[in-house]
């Protein structure tokens, strides 16, 4: 088998190292897209989680006194009962950064006299209703709250996760 050699003229490497670039920069458009999307989903996951981590912190069995452990010896109740105060922990730290930001959130849309907003972000995760019977309540268009929550979320993940550092460039 022979080997044959091409030659790369100076428009061909020209040609190449241009299309080189455009591929990196729409790599980089495309990897900004996806971490954008994941923050809003997790952002949205976790508010829609939001009424079962209060229920956790409200009734998590903690205490040996709650509960009689059966078939567990002292040490397995001590490290059962130690893991659950650790996760309700956890939880109460997480559910009371996620108030302190919608207590600012609903500042903000109170300053700007768009409390209702607030009102269908409040029904949605606060209070599990969909968008239709928040659509019908507040007297919108149907696609309205679905807008309105939208908007909110994308404001609370900059709240709950902070400022991206490559975006700041």
């Amino acid at each position: 088998m022979q080997e044959t050699t091409i030659e790369v003229t100076p428009e061909v490497e020209q040609l190449i190292q241009k299309a080189a670039r455009a591929a990196v920069a729409e790599y980089k458009r495309q990897e900004e897209k996806e971490r954008k999307r994941d923050k809003y989903h997790n952002t949205f996951t976790l508010m829609k989680c939001y009424r079962d981590a209060a229920f956790h912190i409200e009734n998590a069995i903690s205490d040996g006194e709650q509960l009689e452990l059966k078939g567990m010896t002292d040490e397995q109740q001590r490290t059962y009962l130690e893991s659950v105060r650790r996760s309700r922990f956890k939880t109460l730290i997480m559910t009371a950064h996620i108030d302190k930001v919608v207590e600012e959130i609903e500042h903000r849309r109170r300053m700007a006299g768009r409390e209702i907003e607030y009102k269908a972000f409040e029904l949605y995760f606060m209070q599990g209703w969909d968008y239709e019977a928040i659509a019908e309540k507040l007297g919108t268009g149907k696609n309205t709250p679905r807008r309105w929550v939208t908007g909110i979320i994308n404001e609370l993940s900059v709240l709950l996760w902070g400022i991206d550092e490559d975006k700041l460039k």
